[in-house]
């Protein structure tokens, strides 16, 4: 029976897990998509410029546009590096990959890795079952 328990335990984590990771990994996508359209706003906005200014163009005229396209360029990249931090912590959830140098606890309300010994989990604050 309590074979049976722990793998429904597990399926309930493994879901919650890919659950939380789409929709996390979902708004991250999304705010990246909106980026690169601003950035390509800006970029078009750059070229009317360079182009209405041809005669006697100076970079000034721009140098606060094209700060703006790096920071972000540097905001995409930085959801980047957090989708590949959500599909590393699934893998080491629900394996397949990860580090594993350090025994971990995982919540069966959220799927959250805990240290071992918490009583309650760090992300939903559900008692653990250690």
């Amino acid at each position: 029976m309590a074979g049976i328990l722990d793998g429904i335990n597990k399926g309930f984590t493994t879901i919650n897990v890919k659950t939380a990771n789409l929709k996390e990994s979902s708004k991250i996508r999304t705010a990246i998509s909106g980026r690169e359209a601003e950035i390509e706003q800006l970029l078009h906005v750059i070229g009317e410029t360079v182009y209405a200014n041809r005669a006697n163009f100076r970079i000034e005229m721009i140098a606060d546009m094209l700060d703006n396209v790096k920071a972000k360029r540097d905001e995409i990249e930085a959801f980047e590096n957090e989708l590949a931090m959500l599909e590393e912590e699934e893998k080491s959830i629900l394996g397949g990959g990860g580090t594993g140098t350090e025994a971990r606890l995982f919540c069966t309300q959220c799927g959250a890795s805990n240290r071992i010994g918490d009583r309650f989990c760090e992300k939903c604050g559900a008692r653990l079952e250690n």
